[in-house]
């Protein structure tokens, strides 16, 4: 039985059934191979393999940089009277949205959105139709 002399830990590599010990997580690496025992990072395959897919086809469609974000959020739980914690992992990919053009719109002085410019004349009302009936032209 081998021990860490600063902490008193007790470092085994088998458990007592012959299975293989995890060793206390020191690194973010060893910490997400102890969520649930490696399968959370072995679920994550899927979905990385998806976002990167998805991410790449929205880029050369839009023929222009794209951007994503991955995130890793790991809710640590304490228990003071058990001394010890539950660790709960979730991952979330955000993929850019698609855009569907823009227009210009002031803000009201009683807080409404106006496609005309405030404190500024009209010029033009509405749009008119305009037919195609034919002309006379007189010479």
């Amino acid at each position: 039985m081998n021990h860490n002399p600063e902490t008193g830990e007790i470092i085994e590599e088998r458990a007592a059934d012959g299975g293989q010990r995890y060793p206390a997580a020191s690194t973010i690496t060893d910490l997400l191979m102890m969520l649930k025992d490696g399968a959370f990072n072995a679920d994550s395959v899927e979905p990385l393999q998806e976002f990167a897919q998805k991410l790449e086809a929205a880029g050369v469609d839009g023929g222009k940089k794209v951007k994503g974000s991955i995130t890793l959020k790991i809710d640590v739980d304490f228990d003071p009277d058990r001394e010890f914690s539950v660790l709960t992992p979730s991952l979330a990919f955000k993929l850019p949205t698609a855009k569907h053009g823009a227009t210009v719109a002031w803000f009201t002085s009683d807080g409404r959105l106006s496609p005309n410019k405030p404190r500024q004349g009209n010029l033009f009302g509405t749009i008119r139709e305009v037919t195609t009936e034919p002309r006379t032209v007189r010479g």
